[in-house]
């Protein structure tokens, strides 16, 4: 697919579209440009643009950096502005973590098989929201760490290129290798280019 990239005119969109959603004051920092030019050749499949970025667009994103960057609300805005079959669902780990505290393992099933979207027919695409900011869960006694069973899932799929995964994430790959173990770091590896905010983002929440 291709595309004219013009970087100041999306991201002038996305300085529009998070007006919209998070409030007037909503900008794009200069210190923060060049990640979201890598963010735009992405959800626009700019084949050019993303091989000269290092970005496969066969694989989903891994969003990180410091706390406050912005990273949630950015792949919102990209989410809101996506279309067809590369619009992410917006999903808290979180969230997931205390389904299943009340469900059980069909909150597996749920987020690490293969789903389409009932309107558009296309394979859901999730990014979940604060890896690694969940809590331990149970069902009735029995442990799981849930994130790792839902990421193997959905990494087996991922292999044939059936079903894209998004995260983002405040920790880097040692603590999340801590957390959810080798055999996930390595198959995170093949699922998801590494988008990282510089370590000098301001916090926006300030």
């Amino acid at each position: 697919m291709e595309h004219l990239f013009d970087a100041a005119v999306y991201q002038q969109m996305i300085e529009e579209k998070g007006s919209q959603l998070f409030g007037k004051r909503y900008r794009i920092h200069p210190i923060d440009e060049p990640l979201v030019h890598r963010m735009i050749a992405y959800f626009i499949q700019d084949e050019q643009r993303a091989k000269e970025e290092g970005i496969s667009l066969g694989k989903g994103l891994m969003l990180t950096g410091p706390v406050g960057c912005g990273k949630s609300s950015l792949m919102q805005i990209c989410a809101a502005m996506s279309g067809g079959p590369f619009a992410p669902k917006v999903v808290n780990a979180r969230q997931v973590a205390m389904e299943f505290n009340k469900s059980g393992y069909e909150v597996i099933a749920k987020y690490g098989d293969l789903a389409f979207d009932k309107d558009t027919g296309f394979p859901i695409v999730y990014c979940f929201d604060g890896l690694g900011s969940e809590s331990p869960t149970s069902h009735y006694g029995q442990s799981c760490n849930v994130m790792e069973e839902i990421l193997i899932s959905r990494g087996d799929l991922a292999r044939p290129r059936q079903m894209l995964t998004h995260v983002i994430t405040n920790l880097d790959a040692p603590t999340l290798e801590k957390r959810y173990g080798k055999p996930v770091r390595s198959r995170m590896r093949e699922m998801f280019n590494l988008i990282s905010f510089s370590p000098d983002s301001p916090d926006k929440r300030q």
